[in-house]
């Protein structure tokens, strides 16, 4: 029997940032039968200048990584554009900005800006792209014509004007074209920009007009007025254009109105909103249903209603707790959603086509990288996040009673031992921390994604003061780089053809200390696996400084991925007659499928397994008497997804492991457990021969994974070994333990994937888990003609519920009161018990992590010969109603 000492920790303040812009990678295409392009991606930018790269995996939705901004940067606008390639399968790229006259092209495989284009004017307010045409829609005259082939953008600044711009050249490449015609005062902001087709430009402005230009002639065709309410201008926040061709605004008043595409007249307008009208979106197979945002916090549904009798609202509802900024929609097939985000920072999967008959889904607000960390043996927690990291001191459980604590003094339980504050604008993109010998202290490193530092942590010189001593550790200007190849390659595996590096300035992605501390691995921002060995000399007097250098040279582990294939033969060539089985072009993200997105090491520091977005993954072995790392080339099979959980099992015991033929498939640390992002099946496979353990495949998934977990809908973030045979999992608003020790139910469960379009069985959700749309399950009563539906924050924080099992939810009844954030939860006796357990009841998780050491308590009495084994566990959350937010712009009244 285990008892669980748990601290409930709120105290680490991350601070999430508005949603400001939203964006899908492709137009939609809702006449088609087909799935989404498994290239489709949506970005996410926000307030603090990050943007969010997610895939929606048919209706998973898994956050892949993070541009990083930094200090006053902000997004304001997002798009996707295109190159043209004739199978279809041209370069994605992504463009943003942010209150400054520059138009950003984004790298995604380094997560680092790939251009900035001065514009030369004022503050650019909006942007968009012109619409992508198929590779078999191209007439033969354009095909050698890159200026024609090539998508445009168009940005609007404040002074009035639209400035044209060119992607002709392929990634990194931008070049300004021209000026259109200016129209209006100097007054006239552009607000906001869409394309009605290749060669015509629909802008709202803020003095109270809508403008239309053509851009081969670069004059302005058409003015349409709004009238000034009280004597103020009318701002148009948003302007769309249907598949027939009208356009329809979002404006100041809170009115939605529609105008005819070829007279540029007022066709109708309705007032739907209490306030502010900022954003919408247009979709269905014919262009007849419309979807806005505002001020107000409401969602409106609108749809064409009989053949020439105008628009109707159907439906309103209130998803998010603030103003609605941003929406962006896609349809394809069964896939049909709405994203939108606003000042609450949280992204709302809102089912499109099925907006009365299915229910919302919240994406989670907080990372979904883990940004806090411990070091159980020495109670430290630290945390992470935009220019600063914090460790902490996690107090012992108090032996005393509830009633004797002191529940006003909120910084009981902890000790804040060290804040450091970078210097740089970047954000940091990962941090490590690891103990010194001889209880020294601890070193640091930071990096970003332009720099890495090393900082050494030392133990106050006064007993008693708490505070760490912080010295900056010089990092190297330029390293050597030797390349490592794989071990059957050759005997000799190092390569001859050494690199340098700038370590200081390469910045990095990940980084992450061995468990013995001695060496430091570092993921730069292009994915390369650089591994540094560490030389810490401790001086005899503890007060004198240490000293920590990094050994030269720096290791890089080649990964011998299979090279990317842009073309794939000529079937985009070939499209379909029938129009509902008409392919989209595809596009391809090239290298970014390859970026890497979790790295671990095993408890003997002696295997390393990195795993990126295309489901690779690739271990690689110390070799302790040569020093050097090899490639383990008997790999892992290739997952579907990406890995969300990458963990070694831990060894048993922590003497050195001899390396035998014999024994290397039964090698106790090199059972490494993985999680897939599409299915959540649970996998041990060794690390060095690449099969299943024998546990997987006495216990064959997905028949033995539990029901209510393969149900659980955001993704996981970590996990951690709880001695050598339970492993907790965690997400957002869940916490899983499996015990790895025992045999688990057959529950025989079924797999197939919803939503597809066609009849074929394939694997992907269970059976009645998911969403058809993309978004929630089904609604239990579907909503009536123009029915409010208000989501009561108060109540469920705008989550989502999930199944518990019964031994969950007794579980959660017997965990008692949450004094100082604090619970105890008691597992039950092995007979009769379950081997895994789940708790839905945290949210907001920043991360569910080990902090003390694990203790057997003696007990008297029969059956407890064996003493109770206890164990101390931190859960970090940052609850949505402890997140601090502007005034509304609306109050109601």
């Amino acid at each position: 029997m285990t008892h669980v000492s748990l601290h409930r920790c709120r105290f680490v303040d991350y601070p999430p940032s508005s949603i400001t812009s939203i964006a899908f990678s492709h137009s939609s295409v809702p006449h088609s039968a087909l799935p989404p392009p498994k290239t489709l991606r949506v970005a996410i930018g926000r307030n603090n200048g990050s943007i969010e790269i997610w895939n929606p995996l048919l209706g998973k939705w898994h956050h892949e990584t993070t541009l990083q901004g930094g200090s006053n940067r902000s997004i304001e606008g997002l798009a996707w554009t295109q190159d043209y390639d004739e199978d279809g399968r041209g370069q994605l790229r992504l463009l943003s900005i942010g209150y400054s006259s520059a138009v950003t092209e984004w790298d995604l495989v380094t997560g680092r800006p790939a251009k900035h284009l001065d514009c030369n004017g004022g503050v650019i307010w909006s942007l968009s792209v012109q619409p992508r045409r198929n590779a078999a829609d191209v007439p033969e005259e354009e095909r050698d014509d890159d200026e024609a082939l090539a998508q445009k953008v168009v940005v609007g600044t404040e002074d009035g004007t639209l400035k044209l711009l060119s992607t002709a050249g392929g990634r990194g490449q931008l070049t300004f074209i021209k000026n259109l015609t200016r129209a209006g005062t100097a007054k006239a902001r552009v607000l906001s920009l869409v394309w009605k087709d290749r060669n015509t430009i629909v802008a709202g402005m803020a003095d109270s007009t809508i403008r239309v230009w053509d851009i081969r002639s670069g004059r302005n065709i058409a003015r349409m007025s709004l009238n000034r309410e009280r004597g103020k201008e009318v701002l148009v926040w948003a302007v769309k254009v249907t598949k027939n061709g009208d356009v329809v605004s979002g404006d100041s008043r809170g009115e939605v109105c529609f105008w005819n595409g070829l007279n540029w007249t007022l066709k109708q307008r309705m007032k739907a909103h209490e306030a502010d009208c900022l954003t919408l979106e247009v979709g269905g197979q014919n262009g007849e249903s419309v979807i806005t945002g505002g001020a107000d916090m409401r969602t409106v549904l609108y749809k064409m209603i009989g053949k020439g009798r105008g628009w109707g609202e159907v439906a309103r509802r209130r998803f998010h707790k603030h103003d609605v900024r941003a929406m962006a929609a896609y349809e394809s097939g069964a896939f049909s959603v709405v994203v939108s985000g606003g000042v609450d920072m949280t992204p709302i999967i809102i089912p499109f086509r099925g907006f009365t008959t299915e229910n919302h889904r919240t994406l989670p607000l907080v990372p979904q990288n883990p940004i806090v960390a411990t070091i159980p043996d020495r109670r430290i927690l630290m945390s992470y996040w935009e220019r600063e990291v914090k460790i902490w001191h996690i107090e012992e459980l108090p032996e005393i009673m509830p009633a004797d604590l002191h529940l006003d003094d909120e910084s009981q339980g902890r000790k804040l031992l060290s804040r450091i504050v970078l210097g740089n604008e970047e954000y940091i993109t990962s941090a490590a921390l690891s103990p010194l010998p001889n209880s020294a202290g601890y070193l640091l490193a930071v990096s970003t994604i332009s720099e890495v530092k090393l900082f050494s942590l030392r133990n106050p010189k006064r007993l008693g003061s708490g505070v760490l001593r912080v010295q900056r550790i010089t990092v190297p200007k330029e390293l050597p780089v030797k390349s490592i190849e794989p071990e059957s390659d050759s005997e000799d595996s190092d390569s001859d053809d050494d690199d340098e590096v700038e370590l200081a300035k390469e910045g990095a992605r990940h980084l992450q200390f061995t468990p013995d501390g001695k060496r430091l691995l570092i993921i730069t921002p292009d994915s390369r696996v650089l591994i540094a060995n560490l030389d810490i000399i401790l001086p005899q007097d503890r007060k004198e400084k240490p000293t920590i250098t990094i050994s030269s040279p720096l290791y890089e582990l080649d990964r011998e991925l299979p090279s990317f294939r842009v073309h794939h033969g000529s079937k985009a060539l070939q499209p379909s007659k029938k129009k509902s089985r008409q392919r989209q072009d595809e596009g391809t993200l090239a290298a970014y499928i390859n970026t890497i997105v979790k790295a671990n090491f095993s408890s003997t520091s002696r295997l390393l397994a990195v795993g990126d977005l295309a489901g690779n993954i690739t271990t690689f072995i110390l070799s302790h008497s040569e020093g050097s790392w090899t490639r383990i080339t008997t790999s892992i099979p290739r997952l579907p997804a990406a890995p969300v959980v990458l963990s070694f099992r831990p060894a048993p015991f922590t003497l050195q492991i001899s390396r035998t033929e014999d024994d290397e498939d039964e090698a106790p640390d090199a059972e490494l457990l993985v999680l897939p992002a599409d299915t959540h099946i649970i996998h041990l496979f060794s690390a060095t021969s690449g099969r299943l353990t024998r546990w997987s495949q006495q216990n064959p998934m997905p028949d033995c994974l539990p029901v209510e977990f393969a149900a659980v809908g955001d993704r996981a973030i970590g996990a951690f070994w709880e001695g050598t045979d339970r492993a907790w999992c965690f997400g957002a608003a869940w916490v899983w333990m499996f015990d790895f020790s025992r045999e688990w139910p057959n529950h025989k469960l079924s797999f197939d994937t919803i939503g597809h379009g066609d009849s074929k069985r394939k694997r992907g959700a269970p059976i009645g888990v998911g969403s058809i749309s993309g978004a929630g399950s089904r609604m239990i009563t579907p909503m009536g003609p123009k029915q409010a539906s208000q989501i009561p924050g108060d109540e469920s924080d705008a989550e989502e519920e999930y199944p518990i099992s019964d031994d969950a939810s007794e579980e959660d009844e017997e965990g008692g009161g949450g004094e100082l954030g604090r619970e105890k939860a008691m597992i039950r006796k092995q007979k009769g018990q379950k081997p895994y357990w789940g708790s839905y009841r945290y949210r907001s998780i920043l991360g569910f992590l080990p902090v003390g050491k694990k203790e057997v308590v003696e007990m008297a009495g029969e059956g407890w010969e064996d003493g109770l084994n206890a164990v101390e566990m931190v859960v970090v959350e940052r609850p949505v109603w402890d997140v601090g937010l502007p005034p509304r712009s609306y109050d109601g009244k």
